[in-house]
């Protein structure tokens, strides 16, 4: 018996030993040019490390500002085998085989469309780095007004910009307030926007949009319901030496709230599905604790947001302004990430443009929401060409889907251009179009591209209030 269990030890070190040295080959980071068909010739960055016995692995694309995107990789003797297909669409992938020597890896590059390109990767020390604006001053800029606020935020490979924005917007509420500036943890509101969401597309039917993505009202719900907690307590990460990146996550998640719908007639429960969703979540976004002791001082999360934010999420509107509903009232703004029908105030455009001046001027940041699919680029929102914007071009822009919403950030500042052309300061949270960091937004990108603003309620005009009647 003793020699059998020796035979079978043995047996499984040796396996465990030539699984071990086929994987080590991949380790580090390998670089090819890939001529994509009818395209450009692009950068690939591959990344590979091992992890708890597993091999994992990331790509960058530097000429489409993609950074470390998950891919799925496994290696068999000589041979790799790379899976794009969750972020680059069905079917794209890499085979290759190592040199005898490891100096390189030559292979082709699969479309998915029956189409493939030769792939040669080669050992390297390079590094995609994006471009990030990590001081608010920019050059040939002056600065006419600068709102104290937190440092910016990075959401990473995530689609949680609603969160990074609107908790750097709670942050800078808290400063005005007088309270000590924190950082806060934006993963704390997306938890449970998510299940929230996911019980909304259930109940639903499935006839909404399921995707991480959210508004301000979400985080505000959040806040109001389970308060907050700081980022250095709480970073809603499983691995603190990785970064942020729910792609995973949302797939997983995606897929099982569709069974649902397909399968739980008769017998699901929203305990169980959430429980179960809660479960998927909780793979890549750990529980958060529900208490905690921070800079000497025990709390929960509710009681932190109490002493030290103080806010009251009922204190804020979000503003918009379009003609296809009544002037100085309230409605819900026809978009899929309104999957709650949260209300938005409705007023003219030139009221519109002074309720976001006259809040920064009087140390109210404001915190934005809109479209970056044209003039997002190096640091700048402008428009290719800065013609006066109209109610009536608004609205086309709207009506024909050329603003959407897409992105959030949060505004903490004016400037002006040498010829006096006023920009807005936004933090950003996405290195996306070399983007990162602060971003300055031209005044006709805000009237055009601005799906609506949030402001406290107290930075609105009184004039612009009395004269709409407005009660808040």
């Amino acid at each position: 018996m003793k020699s059998k269990k020796n035979s079978l030890i043995l047996f499984l070190f040796a396996g465990y030993f030539l699984f071990a040295q086929s994987t080590d080959r991949a380790i580090g980071s390998w670089s090819g040019k890939l001529s994509i068909p009818n395209g450009p010739t692009v950068t690939l960055l591959m990344h590979f490390k091992v992890t708890n016995e597993l091999l994992s692995g990331t790509f960058d694309i530097p000429e489409q500002a993609v950074k470390t995107w998950s891919m799925d990789a496994t290696v068999s003797k000589d041979s790799l085998f790379v899976d794009f297909s969750t972020r680059l669409g069905k079917g794209a992938a890499y085979k290759g085989r190592f040199a005898a020597d490891n100096s390189m890896i030559d292979g082709k590059w699969f479309f998915g469309n029956g189409d493939s390109r030769p792939l040669t990767l080669l050992p390297t020390t390079a590094q995609y780095v994006q471009k990030s604006n990590l001081h608010p001053q920019f050059e040939g800029y002056k600065i006419v007004k600068l709102i104290k606020s937190t440092p910016t935020k990075d959401q990473q490979n995530t689609g949680t910009c609603w969160s990074h924005a609107t908790t750097s917007f709670i942050e800078a509420e808290a400063i005005r307030l007088g309270k000590k500036p924190v950082v806060l943890s934006p993963m704390f509101f997306v938890v449970p926007t998510y299940l929230n969401k996911a019980e909304h597309y259930i109940r639903m039917q499935g006839k909404q949009v399921f995707d991480e993505g959210g508004l301000t009202f979400n985080v505000l719900k959040a806040y109001k319901e389970y308060g907050a907690i700081p980022e250095e307590i709480y970073n809603g990460k499983t691995d603190n030496s990785a970064i942020h990146d729910h792609f995973k996550m949302e797939t997983e998640a995606t897929s099982k709230v569709n069974h649902y719908l397909e399968t739980g007639r008769g017998i699901m429960t929203p305990e169980e599905y959430r429980q179960s969703i809660a479960a998927t979540v909780y793979k890549t976004i750990p529980k958060a604790p529900e208490n905690f002791n921070y800079q000497g001082k025990n709390y929960t999360p509710k009681s932190f947001a109490k002493e030290n934010i103080g806010i009251n999420p009922d204190d804020y509107v979000e503003i918009t302004s379009y003609t296809h509903h009544p002037f100085y009232s309230k409605f819900v703004l026809e978009m899929p990430s309104n999957w709650n029908n949260d209300l938005y105030l409705n007023v003219p455009l030139n009221d519109f443009e002074t309720i976001v001046d006259e809040a920064l001027l009087n140390n109210y940041s404001v915190c934005w929401d809109g479209d970056i699919h044209e003039g997002f680029t190096n640091g700048f929102c402008k428009l290719s060409n800065d013609t006066q914007i109209t109610q009536q071009s608004r609205q086309a822009a709207f009506d024909n889907y050329t603003t959407q919403d897409d992105h959030n950030m949060h505004i903490i500042g004016i400037a002006e251009d040498t010829e006096g052309k006023r920009f807005y300061i936004l933090k950003n949270s996405s290195s996306m179009s070399d983007c990162g960091g602060y971003v300055y937004m031209s005044k006709e990108y805000l009237l055009l591209k601005t799906i609506s603003v949030m402001v406290n309620k107290e930075a609105i005009p009184k004039e612009i209030l009395n004269k709409g009647k407005i009660k808040l």
